[in-house]
């Protein structure tokens, strides 16, 4: 009995001893555990120190204590969306709208996020929303979401709405992106850029920059562009039609109606063209002309708004009131148009993935018999080792009809074609590669050297310099292939300052020196054709002028001079030599030297304006801007797109004091180069002059902001003092023959 009592008092004792235990654990626990004021300043504390991870993870432990808590749902979200994990920002972001509903910056982001995610429809729909309750203060995010909105609704086939969009967001300077988007809106292609076949590219950017010019309002410029455009792509269906759009807006309408006439051929089927043609034939007093074609517009569009109002329209011209008037009724009960995505367009720019791989034979009739997958690598691999090429494409092809996934069969397969010369083939088999892995920058080289041998010139520029951005692999003798047909194609698009650039540092010894140092004397000659193409009196030339460009780029000036002298003695009325001579002149700051060859080559070129823009920058340099005012002038009479030029003019009217022409050349510049640090800083110095402080201190945050990066180049870069023949689109800041083809490394 004594030792059961004895038990029950250990039990008691034990078990009060384990709750004094567990109470302090609790209490300690409860000290330990941060409430949502730590949470809040550490969470703070990491977002601003730029800790990502542990921002995020604080603010969710804060939002699970105070769910109501829309700065801290803001912040997980938005820091979801800088880090790139757009399907984790979703439901912070949808949070934030939940709880303020008028939050136009959150359903931006919102939007934005889904965008990333494919979920287009959801996308759009809350993009739209953001737009219509404002875009909060951050212009950058307001451009970026306007951006992505115009791309969805380009998508949906709302063209002018699209376009009226990218118009506001990017009308006075269009970065690449918006080009491209713009191309694409001018073509009435209702695709993403990242789901347009490369083939297409050169198109989409050529209809982008004519595009750009439109959205800018510059209507000589635009109607010059669309002639130029059309000479190279006649049979392109909407060009036609957007140029008569523009002509017609331009008061020009018989050529308008000629311009829908053949559009009118290359799309019966789109009711555009006639309700443009019904249009114009009333302006032109033709009713029975703009009947004709109302009626087709409505045959062929029957449940069209627009269509029906131009019969109408045609109608009341005949004085047929009461039919007019019926037409005009139909018109107003009509819903707007549903949106139907035309497939044929879609067919034509979009990549399609049942073109990307050849024929090949149907796979054997009994499954059980066929090769499996490894068999089928193990069979390529060995024929390929084995040098069996037509085999191992075979076995290649046949393995990716059953497993289109597979990366490198697909890139063996692409460097199979392309060795054996089989170039269709190859760009079949790399359109596929870039389309799965868009940054993969050897795919882009070879694709672009493949196009280049079929004499697809445009496109091989295009995606040589995307495998250039985005950095190439293979041996070297390959790498140097890729950007010696890059600069090739540089010259022969008058780059001739980035060609150089790009040249000169593969020039020396090796199977490709002497076309590299044929290509640097083209881009010092400013000669921009092909290399095969240049005049046969100027071959013995240009090799002596790519000497001298490499050493040039390597600021050698007491080699050059008397490479100079002695060339010039031989060739004194070769056009551009007395331009690069007194541009390297000019260089070490001999200044009345490089006057007179400059004076030189105006007799040579008298309707080129570089020799009149390197005068200029002369005569600022030496502080006299009275001198310099004439020379810019007639610059700028010569070179009209020329950025350097309306900088020089703006500078010049500025230090002599006439302060709105200044501004208005200096803003013309800064809308063509908006990379400028030159022309921001001179832009800050005109706004300050001209009372408008706000502007100026804009213009000075754009000033620094460029000014350190252009540092950032030049100590990558060098700084040498030699900064080529100034090409017109950039001269502020620089930029950066054998069968052999890369290696094939794994993608």
């Amino acid at each position: 009995m004594l030792h059961t009592r004895r038990s029950i008092f250990v039990v008691v004792i034990l078990t009060l001893l384990l709750s004094q235990v567990l109470c302090a654990a609790a209490r300690q626990q409860e000290i330990v555990r941060p409430t949502f004021e730590d949470l809040e300043k550490s969470a703070t504390a990491a977002r601003e120190a730029g800790k990502i991870d542990d921002a995020v993870r604080d603010y969710q432990r804060a939002v699970e204590i105070r769910s109501d808590w829309e700065e801290g749902w803001w912040y997980l979200g938005t820091l979801q969306y800088d880090a790139d994990r757009f399907a984790e920002a979703i439901p912070a972001l949808e949070k934030v709208v939940q709880l303020d509903p008028a939050n136009g910056p959150a359903w931006n982001f919102l939007g934005l996020c889904e965008f990333e995610t494919h979920d287009y429809e959801t996308s759009q729909h809350h993009l739209q929303k953001g737009q219509e309750l404002g875009t909060g203060d951050d212009p950058e995010v307001s451009r970026v979401a306007r951006y992505h909105l115009a791309l969805l609704l380009n998508r949906n086939g709302e063209f002018e709405k699209a376009f009226d969009m990218l118009a506001s967001a990017f009308g006075d300077e269009s970065p690449p992106q918006a080009k491209i988007a713009l191309g694409l809106v001018l073509l009435r292609a209702p695709v993403l850029p990242q789901e347009v076949d490369p083939s297409q590219d050169a198109l989409v950017q050529a209809a982008g920059e004519t595009a750009s010019l439109l959205a800018r309002g510059d209507s000589a410029r635009t109607l010059d562009s669309f002639r130029v455009l059309l000479a190279k792509y006649p049979n392109v269906p909407y060009l036609h039609y957007a140029f008569g759009t523009a002509l017609a807006s331009a008061a020009r309408d018989d050529e308008a109606l000629l311009q829908q006439q053949k559009e009118l051929k290359i799309s019966p089927q789109s009711p555009l063209p006639s309700i443009e043609i019904s249009s114009l034939e009333l302006r032109s007093r033709n009713p029975r002309g703009a009947l004709r074609a109302a009626e087709m517009a409505v045959q062929l569009a029957p449940n069209s708004p627009a269509a029906h109002r131009v019969l109408a329209h045609s109608l009341q011209a005949l004085d047929q009131k009461e039919k007019a008037a019926a037409e005009l009724r139909v018109s107003e009960t009509l819903a707007p148009e549903k949106r139907v995505r035309d497939t044929r367009i879609v067919q034509m720019y979009a990549l399609q993935p049942a073109t990307v791989m050849p024929e090949v034979a149907p796979a054997a009739a009994n499954p059980a018999k066929s090769p499996s997958f490894d068999e089928l690598s193990r069979q390529a691999a060995a024929s390929l080792a084995a040098g069996n090429t037509e085999e191992a494409i075979r076995i290649y092809q046949q393995a990716l009809q059953a497993h289109p996934e597979w990366d490198e069969g697909r890139w063996n397969l692409a460097m199979l074609a392309y060795s054996a010369r089989n170039y269709p083939e190859a760009i079949a088999a790399l359109k596929a590669c870039v389309a799965r892995r868009p940054d993969y920058g050897t795919a882009w080289a070879v694709l672009g050297l493949s196009e280049f041998e079929i004499k697809d010139y445009s496109n091989a520029l295009i995606h040589l310099q995307r495998g250039q951005d985005l950095g190439m692999g293979g041996s070297t003798e390959s790498v140097q292939l890729a950007r010696y047909r890059l600069g090739v194609l540089l010259n022969r698009n008058a780059e001739f300052d980035r060609a150089a650039e790009l040249l000169a540092p593969e020039a020396g010894p090796g199977p490709l020196a002497e076309k590299i140092q044929f290509a640097l004397g083209m881009s010092l000659l400013r000669i921009s054709v092909l290399p095969d193409d240049v005049d046969s009196s100027k071959r013995s030339l240009v090799p002596s002028a790519g000497e001298i460009a490499a050493l040039l780029q390597d600021s050698k000036y007491d080699a050059v001079f008397p490479k100079f002298e002695a060339l010039l003695h031989q060739y004194p009325a070769v056009p551009f030599l007395h331009y690069a001579y007194g541009t390297a002149l000019e260089a070490l700051s001999q200044y009345d030297e490089a006057e007179s060859q400059l004076r030189q080559e105006i007799l040579i070129s008298p309707k080129s304006e570089l020799p009149y823009v390197r005068i200029a920058s002369i005569a600022l340099k030496m502080h006299r801007p009275a001198e310099a005012l004439p020379s810019a002038q007639r610059a700028v009479e010569l070179g009209a797109d020329s950025a350097e030029a309306h900088y020089l003019l703006g500078r010049s009217c500025l230090e002599v004091g006439q302060r709105e022409k200044a501004l208005q050349e200096l803003e013309t510049a800064s809308k063509m180069a908006p990379g400028s640090p030159e022309v921001h800083f001179n832009l800050a110095k005109a706004y300050a002059k001209a009372n408008l402080p706000e502007k100026a201190e804009q213009e000075r945050a754009a000033f620094a902001r460029l000014n350190a990066l252009a540092e950032l180049q030049r100590s990558h870069h060098g700084n040498q003092s030699y900064s080529g023949s100034h090409d017109k689109t950039d001269f502020s800041i620089p930029r950066a023959e054998s069968a052999t083809v890369p290696a094939p490394e794994k993608p």
